[in-house]
C-alpha cells in the first residue's frame, strides 16, 4: 500500500499538474477560431451582444460552475474530474460510467481504488463516445432521415432521463433510505417553487437534503473503534 507522501507526490501532483495544463491550453485553443473569424474575415459580433450574452449565461449557469465540480468530485475522483470537465458530457456519459464501475469493481467511493477504477471508466467512456461521434456524424443524418417522426422525438425527449434513471437505480440499490428524499425534494421544488426558486437552487437544496439525509439515516453504521483490538 502506497503511504501518503509517495501517493502525493506521484499521483495528485502530476494529475494536477496535467490537468491544470490541458484545461488551460483547451480553454485557449477555443478562441482560435473566433479569432480567425476577426483577423481574416473581420467578423465580431457587437459589443452589447456580447455583455447581454455574458450576463444571461453567467445568471444561467455560473452557480453550477460551483456546484458540478463539488458535487461530482466523490464519484468521478481527482483524475477523472479533470478528464471528464475537459471532454464534457458528464451528466450523461462520464458519471454514469465512473458510478457503475466502482460498483462492479466493489471498491469504497472516495479510496485510492475507486480513484483509479473512476480513471479508466471516464477514459473508456471518452473512447467509446469519440467513436460513436465519429459514426454519428457519418451516419445519423441518414438515421434520422429514415426514421418515424415520433421515434426521433421520443429520442430527443427521453435518451437522457433513461440514462440518469438507470443511474438513479445503481444507487438506489446501494442507499434504499436516501432515494425518497433524492427524489422528493426536487419533485416538490418542481411542483410547487418552480417559479419562485431557480433552476440551480433546486440542485443545491437536493444536494443538501440529501446530504443530511445520508447523515442522518446511516450515522449508526459508522464504524466504531473496536476496543477489543485496542488491548
Amino acid at each position: 500500500m502506497m503511504d501518503n507522501s509517495n501517493y502525493t507526490q506521484q499521483w495528485v501532483n502530476p494529475v494536477h499538474k496535467i490537468g491544470r495544463v490541458t484545461l488551460l491550453t483547451a480553454c485557449v485553443t477555443t478562441t482560435f477560431p473566433i479569432l480567425y473569424l476577426y483577423l481574416v474575415h473581420g467578423i465580431f459580433p457587437p459589443v452589447d451582444w456580447l455583455k447581454n450574452d455574458v450576463l444571461l449565461i453567467v445568471a444561467s449557469f455560473g452557480f453550477i460552475w460551483l456546484i458540478e465540480p463539488i458535487s461530482f468530485y466523490p464519484a468521478l475522483g481527482l483524475s477523472g474530474t479533470y478528464l471528464a470537465f475537459l471532454t464534457g458530457n458528464i451528466g450523461t456519459t462520464k458519471l454514469p460510467a465512473a458510478a457503475i464501475a466502482q460498483d462492479l469493481a466493489k471498491v469504497e467511493p472516495g479510496s485510492r481504488e475507486a480513484e483509479v477504477v473512476s480513471t479508466l471508466a471516464i477514459i473508456g467512456a471518452t473512447t467509446t463516445t469519440t467513436v460513436f461521434i465519429c459514426v454519428g456524424v457519418i451516419c445519423g443524418s441518414f438515421l434520422l432521415s429514415v426514421l418515424p417522426g415520433p421515434a426521433v422525438d421520443a429520442l430527443k425527449s427521453y435518451t437522457v432521463p433513461a440514462v440518469f434513471g438507470a443511474l438513479m437505480v445503481t444507487f438506489a440499490i446501494k442507499y434504499p433510505k436516501v432515494i425518497p428524499v433524492a427524489i422528493g425534494v426536487p419533485l416538490m421544488l418542481k411542483l410547487f417553487a418552480a417559479n419562485l426558486i431557480p433552476g440551480y437552487w433546486h440542485i443545491i437544496f437536493a444536494i443538501g437534503a440529501t446530504v443530511a439525509a445520508a447523515f442522518v439515516l446511516y450515522r449508526s453504521d459508522i464504524k466504531q473503534p473496536n476496543l477489543s483490538d485496542a488491548k
